[in-house]
């Protein structure tokens, strides 16, 4: 009788209330749409910058620089248009330090760890469990290896000491804002994003990071669909530093 009355129940609701059926996999198909993205970004930033934001937060913290004067790569972000995210995507994919050992001194001198932490693998697992579990719906990126290698890729074709220097952009001056971006545009063929810090000790703007952008299949696109751009950062300020060595009392330790 029991089993009667809620089988006449569930007829009822299905009757007069047809998208019951479906509320479950309308929730299912929202899960999954919350690993979807628009655009990958490629971020490197500058680490003798990234150095002086860590030293301002306390003079007791010590900074890992590469050895040359280079830039170094941030991550790979998967990203949906005019938001953040997603992150965090996919538990099933814990960070496996071991994979990333026919490429670990590489990435020790290409992803550096710039705030120099005790856990030399924290940096690259905090990218992996947040950015690369979302970028791995993608089969060129579907494993941890894929998606640091791939970040050694795009460095290696887009490093930004390279492209700016192409346009006589060097670290140790000061430019116009909008100079460092028609730089990155002419070279790389679409617009980046660019963000800066103050360095309160000096009262100016430094070059802190770039961005550059890709579609699914790897294409480059522009950045101005992305959340925050243009960067507030570097648009309140004309001119912004690209600075050079970072002074040997900042407590550097060479890679």
């Amino acid at each position: 009788m029991l089993r009667q009355y809620i089988v006449t129940c569930l007829l009822l609701l299905l009757l007069f209330d047809p998208s019951f059926g479906r509320r479950r996999s309308k929730c299912q198909n929202k899960e999954k749409d919350s690993h979807n993205f628009d655009v990958l970004i490629f971020t490197q930033h500058w680490p003798q910058t990234v150095c002086y934001v860590w030293k301002e937060k306390s003079e007791s913290h010590a900074c890992a620089l590469p050895k040359n004067d280079e830039w170094s790569i941030h991550g790979i972000w998967p990203t949906k248009y005019h938001t953040v995210g997603p992150n965090f995507c996919n538990q099933s994919l814990p960070f496996n330090a071991s994979a990333l050992d026919p490429i670990k001194s590489e990435l020790e001198e290409k992803w550096i760890d710039v705030e120099n932490m005790n856990d030399t693998y924290s940096f690259w697992r905090h990218e992996w469990i947040k950015h690369g579990t979302c970028a791995a719906i993608l089969p060129e990126l579907n494993t941890e290896f894929k998606y640091f290698q791939k970040g050694l890729e795009l460095l290696n074709i887009y490093d930004m000491k390279d492209v700016l220097g192409k346009c006589n952009i060097l670290p140790g001056s000061s430019y116009a804002v909008q100079d460092i971006f028609n730089a990155i545009k002419k070279i790389v063929g679409t617009t980046p994003e660019i963000g800066c810090v103050h360095n309160k000790e000096k009262d100016e703007a430094y070059i802190f990071e770039i961005k550059i952008c890709f579609d699914k299949n790897l294409r480059l696109v522009d950045c101005d669909g992305i959340s925050g751009y243009p960067s507030e950062t570097c648009k309140n300020y004309k001119q912004v530093t690209y600075p050079g060595i970072v002074p040997s009392y900042y407590n550097v330790i060479q890679i």
